[in-house]
């Protein structure tokens, strides 16, 4: 049961840490403050999105 619902929540924390990025980029709110943390925190949100969206499509596959 944890290995179909992790995927799920893998894409849910992306997609909240994609809006804060967001947020962070054009509202100014330096919730993220280096600029050198947020280039590899959104390619982790990018990885982390398309692995457990790869995860999915092979569990309903078997």
């Amino acid at each position: 049961m944890f290995k179909r619902i992790l995927p799920h929540i893998c894409i849910d924390m992306a997609a909240i840490f994609l809006i804060i990025w967001i947020m962070d980029r054009f509202c100014v709110l330096q919730l993220l403050s280096r600029e050198t943390f947020k280039i590899p925190f959104l390619i982790f949100i990018v990885l982390v999105t398309v692995e457990s969206i790869l995860l999915i499509i092979h569990q309903r596959r078997e």
